[in-house]
């Protein structure tokens, strides 16, 4: 009895203690949700007349550039410089300078002197033997007498021998020609005023005949030319056109950098090589600078010349056009932003983007003048959201432009 009595009497009292814990804990009141409005940075937009530009990278190298041949075969006697050294004096070294026309070496000159009096004295026996022809001619007209002369033959006229004789003569003087200018051939001249990137051969080598003619790779000091390479987007961003005649409205024009971002030489975009890089699937195009060289002979050198192939930092500026520049923070994805409405609520814009860098964005649709533009990223964002400005900022933020 006691085993059936005791569970009982003991879930009795749980349960009177569990009626009476009920009874006594406080009724819970029921609080509003109070909903937190954020507060957002907003610009006001403005369509301006911008100027595009685009930076980038790109290696120095000459406009003109060559590798002079001996051309004619022999010991080289003699480099410059061939008299005592001065501060502007020609020297056939690597990095040498030299003004155009200026002797650069010479070409042992003996066999050339020696073919060229040969050549002189084949043609004046070729005129010898054409005055014997003429005067044999005219000993034989003689000769005819009385009768008909337009009746002899051509062999008796001594034609055929004069015609041989006139055909030496002209091949003797092609030859003296060309041996007048072999032998001033032996005289290595420059071909403009530049500077020599390397030498390839010296006192005592034989060129030509066997040897190799190349005596040094030698460039202009005139003008260098800067090698990218740059994305279509880009370049129509910057309005240059392949194959179009551009005028100096449509030149797109460089501003070539140094270290402390100092613009250092101006130039422009020359041309596109027509030549897309199947890796970067970029197009290689080129700029053109002038007079950017170091030159000893000109009065203007510059003050920080380039180098060939130094690597340089470049800003190419284009065509103008109308748009918006809005900070890339306003972005929700890649063309879409939020736009803050009379009564402060946002909502969705689809823009078009022309140009996107890492801190702004260029749009020229989608948006109107005066439109303002939330900046401030919000994790949780919704069409219609209310917000609130943060006026502290909206007071002195800038238009954009």
């Amino acid at each position: 009895m006691k085993k059936i009595l005791l569970p009982l009497l003991i879930l009795g009292t749980l349960s009177m203690a569990s009626w009476m814990l009920v009874q006594i804990s406080p009724t819970p009141k029921a609080q509003e949700v109070k909903r937190k409005v954020p507060f957002v940075k907003i610009v006001e937009a403005r369509k301006v007349l911008l100027r595009t530009s685009v930076r980038t990278h790109g290696t120095v190298r000459p406009r003109t550039s060559t590798t002079l041949i001996a051309e004619v075969p022999g010991i080289i006697k003699e480099v410059a410089p061939f008299t005592p050294a001065k501060k502007d004096s020609c020297t056939f070294r690597a990095g040498g300078f030299f003004r155009k026309d200026e002797l650069l070496l010479k070409i042992e000159d003996l066999d050339l002197k020696t073919l060229k009096a040969e050549a002189m004295a084949n043609l004046r026996r070729t005129e010898l033997q054409l005055l014997q022809e003429r005067e044999l001619a005219k000993q034989a007209k003689i000769e005819w007498g009385d009768r008909d002369w337009q009746l002899a033959s051509d062999l008796v006229k001594r034609i055929p021998q004069i015609q041989k004789v006139e055909a030496e003569a002209m091949a003797a003087q092609a030859k003296l020609t060309q041996a007048t200018q072999d032998l001033g051939r032996s005289s290595v001249r420059a071909p403009f005023e530049g500077r020599i990137l390397e030498t390839m051969a010296d006192v005592g080598q034989q060129v030509g005949a066997g040897a190799p003619a190349a005596l040094a790779r030698v460039y202009s000091l005139d003008a260098a030319e800067i090698n990218f390479a740059l994305g279509r987007s880009e370049l129509r961003f910057l309005g240059f056109d392949d194959g179009i005649q551009e005028t100096s409205k449509t030149k797109v024009e460089a501003e070539i950098l140094n270290d402390e971002n100092r613009v250092i030489h101006e130039g422009f975009l020359d041309r596109s090589e027509g030549i897309i890089d199947p890796r970067t699937r970029l197009t290689n195009l080129v700029v053109q600078v002038e007079n950017c060289f170091a030159n000893p002979f000109s009065n203007s050198n510059p003050s920080e010349p380039l180098s060939v192939g130094q690597f340089v930092k470049l800003i190419l500026r284009g065509q103008e056009i109308s748009a918006f520049v809005i900070p890339e923070s306003a972005f929700r994805t890649e063309d879409q932003v939020f736009v803050v409405d009379e009564e402060n609520r946002l909502r969705p814009r689809e823009v078009s983007v022309i140009y996107r860098t890492r801190k702004e964005v260029w749009v020229n649709n989608g948006l109107l003048d005066g439109d303002r533009i939330c900046i401030t990223p919000i994790e949780v964002v919704a069409d219609g959201m209310q917000i609130l400005i943060d006026e502290g900022y909206s007071e002195n933020n800038r238009t954009l432009q």
